[in-house]
């Protein structure tokens, strides 16, 4: 008997995936939100690392990449997925101070600078007060360049997020999920700025 081959996607999305994102800060019973979730290559991941306790709110402007989220997380068992569509590029719609971390990974390169400055004025806004915002900047200068970031640099990502209220706390080097495979890519985390009055 030949043994079973694992598809190294599935194992991602169901191990090294939690491994990471559990690397990036994400706890169990955290409440995280996946934007542009797309079908799930992080929200599946997140989801497994929240546990039973935490949530993943995935939300994406599409629903047939929803549908097939809410398949691939019955297949799995996880009932902590919680599917948003939305029409708004970048009003995400939850209410403020509610969730632990904000996954930003591989969508900022489709926003213009002024839709990206809204989505982190948001994010800053949804985000609790020691929140977590991890940003995977794909398609910068230095890394397949493309659309809105085919110019930026990855500093000029970093600088862009700590205008907007956010100050770094860490940068990573890691294997991750991107289209339909894995590669290395550099994944940035923010904490909201304590402002002392």
């Amino acid at each position: 008997m030949q043994p079973t081959m694992i598809d190294p996607i599935e194992q991602w999305e169901c191990q090294d995936g939690v491994a990471f994102l559990r690397d990036m800060g994400i706890q169990s019973g955290n409440k995280v939100l996946d934007f542009g979730c797309r079908t799930g290559r992080y929200s599946i991941p997140a989801a497994f690392a929240v546990g039973h306790s935490g949530t993943v709110y995935a939300l994406d402007k599409d629903q047939k990449p929803l549908d097939e989220l809410k398949e691939k997380a019955g297949k799995y068992g996880l009932a902590n997925i919680q599917t948003i569509r939305t029409p708004d590029q970048t009003d995400i719609g939850m209410k403020s101070n509610t969730m632990d971390v904000l996954l930003l990974y591989d969508v900022l390169h489709y926003f213009t600078q002024p839709d990206r400055r809204r989505l982190y004025q948001e994010a800053f806004r949804i985000l609790e007060s020691a929140g977590l915002l991890s940003v995977y900047p794909k398609h910068t200068a230095e890394d397949m360049p493309s659309k809105e970031f085919k110019e930026m640099l990855l500093s000029d990502v970093e600088r862009e997020i700590q205008m907007s209220g956010f100050e770094p706390n860490g940068r990573w080097d890691a294997v991750i999920s991107h289209n339909d495979g894995l590669e290395h890519g550099y994944v940035l985390n923010f904490r909201k700025k304590r402002h002392i009055w």
